[in-house]
C-alpha cells in the first residue's frame, strides 16, 4: 500500500482516484494524526507560496540556470523522507521556474483541503458577502428548502432554530463539492456577520456517534461532524467565538 504521506500528498495535488479519495477523506475525518499530517503539509505549500511569492516574479541569472540544467538533482532518499524530498523539489521548481525562457512561469494549482470543506470556504467567501443575493430561496419559504434541498442532496433534514445564539435564519441554497450536491442554510448576526449550516449525503455509518472536528481553512473556522447519513459543517470567520456552541444545537435540530 502507497506510505500514507505520499497519499496525502497525491490528494492535495488531486492525483487519486475518486475511491482513493473516499478513503483518504474518511481517514482525515476520523485519524488525529493524519489530519495533523495533512495540515502540515497544507502549512509547508501556503508557506512556500508565501515566501516565494516576490522571487517568482524575477528571471533567473543565465549563468545559473545554465547550471541547473546540467546538474543532476535526482537522488535516492528514504521512502520516509519522498514526500519532504518532493516539497523541497517543488521549492526550486517555485524559484527557478521554467528554464527554457530564463523566466519564473508558475502553475497556478489550486490546493485541495479536507474533502468538501475547501469548496465550502470557496462558496462562503463569496455568498457571505452578498445582501440580496445571499439566498436562492428565503427563509419564507422554509418548508421548501427542506423538500428541495433535502431531495437534491438526498438527506432529510430540519431547518435548525438558532435564535438562541442571536442567529436569524435567512435562507438556503445549493452548491456543489467534489462533485455532490450540497445544501447551504444561511444565518446573520445582528452586525451582519454571516453563518453557514451545510450538509451532503454521507457514506458513514450512520449509528456512530457525532464527533465534532474543528479545523481553520482559508480565514475560516469550520466545526464539522456526522450523522444520521450525512456530513454536516457550521463555518463562519475565523475566530467566531461560539462556533461549537452553535454546531452543538445544530446537530440537536436539524
Amino acid at each position: 500500500m502507497m506510505d500514507l504521506s505520499l497519499k496525502l500528498s497525491a490528494y492535495l495535488d488531486g492525483e487519486l482516484d475518486p475511491t482513493e479519495m473516499a478513503e483518504i477523506e474518511a481517514l482525515i475525518e476520523t485519524d488525529e494524526a493524519a489530519q495533523a499530517e495533512l495540515d502540515a503539509l497544507m502549512q509547508a505549500d501556503a508557506f512556500a507560496r508565501e515566501s516565494f511569492s516576490e522571487e517568482l516574479d524575477q528571471p533567473v541569472p543565465f549563468a545559473l540556470a545554465q547550471k541547473i540544467k546540467a546538474a543532476d538533482l535526482v537522488e535516492p532518499v528514504p521512502a520516509r523522507r519522498q514526500i519532504w524530498g518532493a516539497l523541497a523539489a517543488s521549492l526550486i521548481c517555485l524559484t527557478l521556474g521554467g528554464l527554457g525562457g530564463y523566466a519564473v512561469k508558475v502553475q497556478q494549482t489550486p490546493v485541495q483541503t479536507v474533502g468538501w470543506l475547501a469548496a465550502i470556504a470557496d462558496y462562503h467567501a463569496i455568498y457571505a458577502g452578498q445582501e440580496r443575493h445571499l439566498v436562492e430561496v428565503g427563509a419564507d419559504e422554509s418548508d421548501h428548502i427542506e423538500t428541495w434541498l433535502g431531495k437534491t442532496v438526498g438527506a432529510d433534514f430540519s431547518i435548525p432554530d438558532l435564535t438562541g445564539h442571536g442567529l436569524t435564519f435567512e435562507g438556503g441554497r445549493l452548491v456543489v463539492a467534489n462533485g455532490k450536491p450540497v445544501a447551504q442554510l444561511m444565518y446573520r448576526q445582528p452586525d451582519g456577520v454571516v453563518i453557514a449550516l451545510c450538509l451532503q449525503q454521507s457514506n458513514k455509518d450512520p449509528s456512530l456517534a457525532p464527533s465534532f472536528n474543528e479545523r481553520t481553512i482559508r480565514g475560516f473556522d469550520f466545526v464539522s461532524w456526522s450523522a444520521n447519513g450525512a456530513d454536516y459543517v457550521v463555518i463562519g470567520p475565523e475566530g467566531q467565538p461560539d462556533l461549537e456552541a452553535i454546531a452543538n444545537t445544530a446537530s440537536l435540530e436539524i
